[in-house]
């Protein structure tokens, strides 16, 4: 085979992964914060353009730069979303979108950096809790996944970090969690 037009983008794993964490404490409350890191890699882009939508397509970001009007193509990059017509009368449209989903021009930065937990946590003082009958007494709130501070502008919301790996897989949502920890 002839791999001639084949164009090395970079691996698709981070070459330089890493974490920051502290905690903070004063008197009975403790902050934590906890973020991590990778740079090096390339992802490719969801392959969203396709001859077809319905109503259960999602539509990514990168729809609203696309060609719209003829001389559309000097400044963009983003196909047009085909009509009824257009698809009837072009029967490679599919080819050339599938194409376009699997060319360099899909292909971002996978470099990123995010707030993975940040916790906020009380211990009350046993002076104050003796009277209801426990030894301790902690509240800890805590949020996990919460938001990227960095990543490359052209994934448009796509998360560096999920991979697409069938359907099965979903992006790690952002979680809430309050716990209250009591020692009898």
């Amino acid at each position: 085979y002839n791999l001639d037009h084949l164009v090395y983008e970079g691996p698709t794993d981070p070459t330089i992964t890493g974490s920051f964490g502290n905690t903070f404490s004063y008197k009975g409350w403790h902050l934590s914060i906890f973020t991590t890191y990778a740079f090096g890699n390339k992802v490719r882009l969801d392959p969203f353009f396709s001859t077809g939508y319905s109503d259960m397509s999602a539509m990514p970001k990168e729809f609203r730069n696309r060609w719209t009007y003829s001389g559309d193509e000097a400044l963009t990059t983003i196909p047009v979303i085909a009509s009824r017509r257009q698809n009837r009368n072009n029967s490679q449209l599919d080819v050339a979108y599938n194409a376009y989903n699997y060319s360099d021009v899909r292909i971002a930065k996978g470099d990123f950096i995010r707030m993975k937990e940040i916790s906020l946590g009380y211990n009350f003082p046993a002076t104050m809790i003796r009277s209801i009958g426990v030894s301790s007494l902690g509240l800890k709130l805590q949020a996990t996944n919460l938001f990227l501070f960095y990543s490359d502008k052209k994934l448009n919301g796509q998360d560096p970090e999920f991979f697409n790996t069938g359907g099965v897989a979903a992006p790690v949502p952002k979680q809430f969690t309050l716990t209250l920890r009591l020692g009898l």
